[in-house]
């Protein structure tokens, strides 16, 4: 390739495109040509040791193929670097003198030829019999993996003169030229310009024309067509030179008789040393076929030329200027290559941009690095655009460098894309206000300053009353706009505090005034009387009334979640007693929690009383047939009845009971699913408790062995919470389980810390998208777009996507015509024993439920 590359670079340093393609095409005539040059050279050589002088050595030293020359005793008596390093086992064993018989021995003794290794001795005898020819040709292979062109010239002195090439680049290259004659989808075949005959047809050709490969090599080119078009088949390909286009049709004979039209591209070829033809055959009867082939082929063509779809460039490394930049850099660019050849950073991209480059360069120049990724901002005429540039130094044999290369990835879309994600996953999608699970950031961040400074600060629990019965009243259309109008309001007086939309009617302002609880007092009397205006939705005048619970830290809770349970705790009484009036938190009368520590302990009975169940919810494809079923832990209080696990997982997880339960859960829900005739899949939930300790893959492992559950049919969930603790250690368990064969699904993803950098560290199997967002469609654009960007982007990394919290034929028909393929919920069916659900688990087909 390198003497390749220079037939093909300007003066100035620019590359010829068209010509290094041309070359490239031509690889065998051109190292014939070199071959012969080299061995016309040599051969006018005087081989007498005493007319030997530097010049000629030096002259043999630079060569950049091997040569040795032998006396008429076929003894060596002249030999350059190059040979030693094509023979590297010869180095130090080569003096003069030295037999070729001998030389040779030495090799086979160490094993240097691929295709002497236990035949030496027929080997030698064939290669000293090539070798008292007056001239040969032939390829080496080495042990080493290289491939050696050799041929030898006898001169009339009696001695002979043998040039060695490198040619494992273009062995490489035949066999990559090789697999995409094979696997073209277009008929090719290569014939002997000469004789016509067929010298190899790919499967394509095979396929479209019916006859068999063993049919084909015994026929000519002519025979393919009919005998009447001979004549004038035989004048073209005489006169044939290599086309890009088919300017002319042929009529070709398929094996059943078929004429067909085709148009045929041609490219001159060096097939074992004779000229060939390698041609390309489109049938063009139909117009339709044919123009939808011709653009297939075009498309075929541009891959090979272009090679890459990321935009590549190539730089001298000592101008700086680029000479090389393909499509794809065209693309990214906005501009032609022209633009680029011949200009340094600093002309195109600016000095600052430049600047940044060129140091890059500096290191892998210097060796300091051998590849940097870099994150740039450039201007394009297509706009400002982030991308990454990985460069490396192309070097020389001699380790001096050759091209400096780069790879440039444009990530603007995905920068703003994952920017786009982490702002909806932290934001409420109606009003706009910080989520959750922002709030949950902010208190912790809040806290932490605050015990730097002993500073205080005030939260308010705030419910919009009766909000139920409005959206009942109402719909849905207009308790949103209520929301929103509510959400307005408070940030209104808010001041220099934050308002945050954790849930439904629930708000929740953070009073950043230190007079606390005094402050808070004052912003809840302010909130009290901006919403004693009335709410006027489409001409319906709406009196909305608030309760506010207050908890102020650091007085009623050093945490966030204390601050939010208490601060609940107020707001509950407030609800429970008065509505509309505000409460501060008093730990004395509060008898919410001593009834939370109460259902706390009566939790820690539940699993030795037989109190916990398994309910089980189908999951389904989008068209409603069950492919599995998500096991759901059940608490059957003795006195209190159903306990939601809303309520006491939180408590078994703060107690650590959660550890048995999930456990038993494990266990269960394995057991249950293997005893189903049909194979159907049970999904089980995984609590961030259980991976503090690190007996959870052992867990896994046993339940399997003990409930003789396949592991592909048991699918792990766990929510993006999960990840944010000791993230390698959790990331290592993860890689640990899935290596069992257990699939493992993302949870709720887009309410928490949704990340692509965890899509990327892990591969999860399947991510599940959260049921307030299916719940939102319908209702807000916002919830779509979230929706629409989660879906997208799994697809883009190949992971299957479910949604759960499916309940209406209108969110079913939005998630199918988005292409999520899985859902959940209750238009499929609600959680319930599985005894409900035998004829789907004892059928051996899934069945179908709308």
């Amino acid at each position: 390739m390198a003497r390749q590359l220079a037939a093909a670079t300007h003066p100035d340093g620019g590359i010829d495109i068209t010509a290094l393609l041309k070359v490239v095409g031509s690889t065998y005539e051109s190292l014939e040509t070199a071959l012969n040059e080299a061995s016309n050279a040599n051969g006018t050589l005087n081989i007498g040791l005493a007319e030997q002088n530097a010049r000629m050595s030096a002259a043999l030293e630079a060569a950049s193929e091997g040569v040795a020359v032998f006396d008429a005793d076929d003894r060596v008596v002249l030999w350059n670097r190059r040979y030693l390093e094509l023979y590297p086992e010869l180095d130090g064993f080569l003096t003069t003198g030295r037999s070729f018989e001998t030389m040779l021995r030495h090799s086979l003794d160490r094993g240097a030829y691929v295709d002497a290794l236990g035949q030496e001795e027929a080997w030698l005898k064939a290669r000293l019999q090539r070798h008292s020819l007056p001239s040969s040709v032939e390829e080496q292979h080495r042990a080493d993996g290289r491939w050696i062109r050799v041929e030898e010239s006898r001169l009339a002195s009696g001695g002979w003169v043998g040039i060695r090439v490198d040619i494992s680049e273009f062995k490489r290259r035949e066999a990559a030229s090789r697999l995409l004659f094979e696997d073209s989808p277009v008929p090719m075949y290569l014939f002997d310009f000469e004789t016509l005959r067929f010298l190899a047809v790919n499967r394509a050709m095979i396929a479209h024309y019916g006859y068999t490969v063993h049919q084909f090599m015994n026929m000519s080119v002519l025979e393919m067509r009919p005998e009447r078009c001979r004549p004038e088949a035989l004048e073209a390909i005489r006169n044939w030179v290599d086309t890009q286009s088919g300017d002319r049709l042929f009529r070709h004979v398929k094996a059943d008789g078929t004429e067909i039209e085709v148009e045929v591209f041609v490219r001159q070829q060096i097939h074992n040393g004779k000229p060939a033809v390698l041609a390309t055959a489109i049938d063009v009867t139909e117009r339709k076929r044919a123009s939808d082939e011709l653009e297939a082929t075009r498309e075929f063509l541009n891959t090979i030329v272009e090679n890459v779809p990321a935009a590549m460039f190539a730089k001298d490394p000592i101008s700086r200027k680029y000479i090389m930049l393909n499509q794809a850099g065209e693309q990214l660019f906005g501009c032609l290559r022209d633009a680029f050849i011949g200009k340094n950073s600093r002309q195109i991209f600016g000095e600052r941009v430049a600047m940044a480059a060129e140091s890059d360069e500096d290191l892998l120049l210097s060796g300091e690095a051998s590849q940097l990724t870099t994150s740039e901002t450039i201007s394009t005429p297509n706009g400002t655009r982030l991308v990454t540039v990985t460069r490396m130094v192309v070097r020389k044999a001699d380790g001096s460098p050759r091209f400096i290369v780069g790879v440039t990835m444009d990530v603007t879309e995905k920068r703003r894309a994952e920017e786009q994600i982490a702002y909806l996953s932290q934001h409420d999608g109606l009003t706009g206000l910080p989520n959750r699970e922002a709030m949950m950031i902010r208190l912790a961040d809040g806290i932490f300053a605050a015990m730097a400074t002993q500073a205080r600060f005030g939260l308010l629990s705030i419910d919009i009353d009766r909000f139920k019965t409005l959206n009942d009243l109402y719909g849905h259309a207009v308790a949103d706009r209520v929301l929103k109008e509510a959400a307005r309001r408070l940030v209104d007086i808010a001041g220099d505090g934050l308002v945050f939309r954790p849930s439904g009617d629930e708000f929740v302002v953070i009073s950043n005034d230190p007079d606390q609880p005094n402050a808070s007092r004052r912003l809840a009397a302010l909130a009290q009387s901006v919403f004693a205006e009335d709410v006027v939705v489409d001409d319906k005048v709406i009196r909305v009334g608030i309760s506010i619970g207050v908890a102020t830290y650091p007085v009623d809770g050093d945490s966030g979640s204390m601050l939010l349970a208490n601060a609940g705790a107020a707001l509950y009484h407030v609800k429970s007693e008065a509505r509309g009036y505000v409460r501060v938190y008093e730990s004395k009368s509060d008898r919410l929690i001593r009834d939370r520590w109460a259902l706390q302990a009566d939790l820690g009975h539940a699993l030795r009383n037989g109190e916990l169940s398994l309910h089980f919810q189908p999951q389904a494809e989008i068209d409603g047939r069950i492919f599995g079923f998500e096991a759901l832990m059940r608490w059957t209080h003795p006195t209190r009845g159903p306990i939601s696990p809303d309520n006491f997982i939180p408590l078994a997880e703060e107690s650590n009971l959660i550890l048995d339960m999930s456990a038993w859960v494990l266990t269960e829900a394995c057991r249950t699913a293997a005893s189903w005739a049909h194979p159907l899949t049970v999904a089980v939930n995984l609590s961030p408790i259980q991976f503090q300790h690190g007996e959870l893959p052992r867990l896994i492992q046993q339940t399997l062995f003990d409930t003789g559950l396949q592991p592909s049919r048991l699918e792990l969930e766990i929510t993006e919470g999960i990840l944010l603790g000791d993230f390698a250690h959790i990331v290592s368990m993860l890689r640990r389980i899935k290596a069992m064969g257990v699939r493992i699904a993302m949870d709720d993803f887009g309410t928490g810390y949704s990340s692509l950098s965890y899509l990327q560290a892990f591969p999860f199997d399947k991510i599940k998208i959260d049921k307030s967002f299916i719940q939102s469609i319908g209702r807000t654009e916002q919830a779509k777009t979230i929706i629409r960007a989660v879906i997208g982007l799994c697809r883009g990394l190949g992971i299957p996507v479910i949604a759960e919290g499916v309940e209406t034929e209108e969110q079913r028909s939005f998630l199918a015509q988005e292409h999520c393929t899985e859902i959940q919920g209750y238009i499929i069916g609600r959680p319930a024993p599985i005894q409900v659900y035998s004829e789907v688990v004892d059928r051996l087909d899934a069945a179908r439920t709308i």
